[in-house]
């Protein structure tokens, strides 16, 4: 919901003044179809009201001038991000016309699931995960999950965008010694590489899910040297290529040490991550369930690869603050091996116990990533051996602990100033600034004020796509064609240490945006 030529971070009153009584008033449209919305219920210090048939609505008598007005309805959602503010703040003094605030219609998704004869799969979790980009890179976040009822029926609501839709894995179902396994749409194969569903507002989609169901077999397991303090994550990757968390139930008295665990028949590749005070060690074992119970299993663990990361000061740089801390970048390795069942999350530096700072990443390939805010400092280089971190990915192999990455930063920063115009009046904005140069951030942004004037003042040097939105607008823009439908407000502009250049911005309004 958004006040008219403004964000969800702010508005203006409508007949404001300094003094006396105000009255605030507007209309809730339907931000797709642009029809009134009646009946929705509008919140503003306190007080509320319902929306009309034509969706208008009043507050009168208002001595306080400045606050948060909320419009809210069953089935609506505020904004087209998950977690976006569905409200504004007001200001006085800015303005005379009426607000319009604006409701987005809820986006279903609805099925079933079902064992492969048809038969309803009760109590099973189904969820929609989100696709999401910042610094870090991609995430998939939550949105809606729901249990399917004694018909196996499952609907969730979600704003648009893109989604997985998962079932769980339940390793007992209702009580039985069957197991459901997981299974995901869309299935990623030769001809659907995407990965995901787009639904738009207002849509419904409908999807029977279809999962094996198989009888569990118990699989006790131990490890191979003690873990103190921790307690193991397990994912078990079969020979078909899905992957299951799993539960894991210690054992006490005489057998303890050991733990079990429950899988259908297959071939299993086990992976245990444990997490303790002195650090992370992992391990793999490997195991066919052929229709009988299975013991014996042994974990050998080994440390993960600890990588120090070392901070230094470009020698040409010349600045009145103090050198930074490491930690002050946000810096966290990304995994570039895309998990189709989400069971990688980007690992964060992290300080040791003798001060000095470091990556704990299991054998694999990632991306450098670092925050958009980092003060009046940037990352100028990052080396991992003879590997530029910037540009290339850093490659860990088994027993690469120890080898450091060396982060090189600078303060000869740029800067950038402007204005953004949303149908020519100057209205608060996001701007976005795409580095098309190496750079270990994927975008920086930042927010306008009131009246549309924005300022990064300390900015890697080089080459950058600027655009400016109404909304929030979080999307992954290292692919160059998400901005392709915007083409006509995005700028390209290079940025020299020492120099603040100025760049108005036309924003994409918030209609523009709707998916």
């Amino acid at each position: 919901m958004i006040a008219a030529g403004q964000t969800p971070n702010g508005a203006v009153l409508p007949g404001a003044h300094s003094t006396g009584s105000l009255t605030v008033a507007g209309e809730v449209i339907n931000a797709i179809s642009g029809a009134p919305m009646a009946r929705a219920l509008v919140r503003f210090n306190g007080r509320a009201v319902l929306t009309n048939y034509e969706g208008k609505f009043e507050f009168n008598q208002i001595s306080d001038s400045t606050g948060f007005i909320q419009a809210t309805k069953p089935g609506f959602y505020g904004g087209i991000e998950p977690g976006a503010s569905s409200g504004v703040y007001l200001q006085a003094d800015s303005a005379t016309t009426p607000l319009i605030l604006r409701l987005y219609p809820e986006a279903i998704f609805t099925g079933t699931v079902t064992d492969p004869e048809g038969d309803p799969l009760a109590h099973v979790l189904v969820s929609a995960k989100r696709s999401m980009f910042n610094s870090s890179g991609r995430t998939w976040i939550p949105v809606a999950q729901a249990q399917t009822d004694t018909h196996g029926r499952f609907r969730l609501s979600v704003p648009s965008g893109d989604y997985k839709l998962i079932s769980m894995y339940v390793p007992q179902i209702d009580g039985t010694d069957k197991a459901v396994l997981p299974v995901m749409v869309p299935v990623t194969s030769s001809s659907n590489t995407s990965g995901f569903v787009h639904i738009r507002n207002g849509e419904e989609q409908r999807y029977d899910l279809h999962p094996l169901v198989s009888r569990a077999y118990t699989v006790t397991a131990t490890f191979d040297s003690a873990v103190e303090r921790g307690f193991p994550r397990i994912i078990a990757r079969s020979s078909m290529g899905s992957a299951i968390s799993l539960p894991v139930h210690f054992a006490h008295g005489d057998d303890q040490g050991t733990f079990k665990m429950e899988l259908p028949s297959g071939t299993y590749t086990l992976i245990a991550n444990v997490r303790s005070p002195d650090g992370i060690v992992e391990g793999e074992a490997n195991v066919t369930v052929a229709d009988s119970d299975v013991a014996g299993i042994v974990f050998h663990l080994e440390p993960v690869p600890t990588l120090p990361v070392e901070l230094r000061a470009d020698g040409a740089a010349m600045s009145d603050n103090p050198l930074p801390s490491l930690m002050q970048f946000g810096l966290t390795l990304e995994n570039s091996q895309v998990d189709p069942d989400d069971f990688s999350f980007p690992i964060s530096l992290t300080a040791q116990r003798r001060g000095d700072v470091s990556f704990t990443a299991p054998p694999g390939s990632y991306r450098l990533r670092a925050r958009n805010d980092q003060g009046t400092w940037y990352i100028k280089s990052a080396n991992y051996g003879v590997s530029d971190l910037l540009q290339q990915e850093l490659v860990v192999g088994p027993g690469a602990g120890g080898i450091p990455i060396r982060v090189t930063v600078s303060s000869e920063t740029a800067s950038l100033q402007g204005t953004c115009k949303l149908a020519e009046t100057r209205s608060a904005c996001w701007i976005y600034l795409v580095p098309t140069t190496p750079t270990a951030t994927t975008v920086f942004t930042s927010h306008s004020n009131e009246q549309g004037v924005y300022n990064f003042p300390h900015l890697p040097p080089g080459s950058y796509r600027a655009v400016a939105f109404e909304q929030m607008h979080s999307v992954d823009y290292e692919d160059p064609a998400v901005l392709t439908p915007f083409a006509t407000h995005v700028h390209a502009v290079t940025l020299t240490a020492g120099e603040k250049p100025t760049l108005d911005l036309d924003t994409v309004s918030e209609a523009e945006m709707a998916p």
